[in-house]
């Protein structure tokens, strides 16, 4: 099956190679980049209930400027909870310190949290449970 994908990162670099091997791995439908999670936040409250697929996944990056990625989980767990059942959001950051993962286990709509730089193994782990 293949999903449409939300790529949400600050660093150009780091989107291109996750949509590459979003794309390598043949699970996806449609992938959108946003370097600003803010842009991603309004695409998605836009997009609203009535255009929905049933899944979709977004990859978020957490140090990000203007809206990190824990202030767009905070505004992302505030949507309806009929768009929130739509997405399954996976956490891919360089940060890996207790800190950060312990405050990210608070965010109960995050499937994964995937340690830079990622390839196509821990890729497809996360992805293949929806398969």
């Amino acid at each position: 099956m293949k999903y449409p994908f939300i790529v949400i990162d600050d660093s150009p670099i780091d989107c291109l190679i996750v949509k590459k091997v979003i794309g390598f791995s043949g699970k996806s439908s449609d992938v959108k980049v946003f370097n600003d999670a803010s842009q991603a936040l309004r695409y998605i409250e836009d997009k609203g209930e009535e255009n929905l697929p049933p899944l979709s996944f977004i990859t978020l990056d957490i140090m990000m400027p203007v809206m990190n990625g824990f202030e767009f989980l905070d505004k992302f767990i505030e949507l309806p909870q009929s768009i929130k059942d739509r997405y399954k959001i996976v956490i891919i950051s360089l940060s890996n310190n207790e800190h950060t993962t312990k405050k990210l286990m608070k965010y109960q709509v995050i499937e994964a949290i995937v340690e830079k730089p990622i390839t196509m193994d821990k890729f497809t782990t996360v992805i293949e449970k929806y398969s």
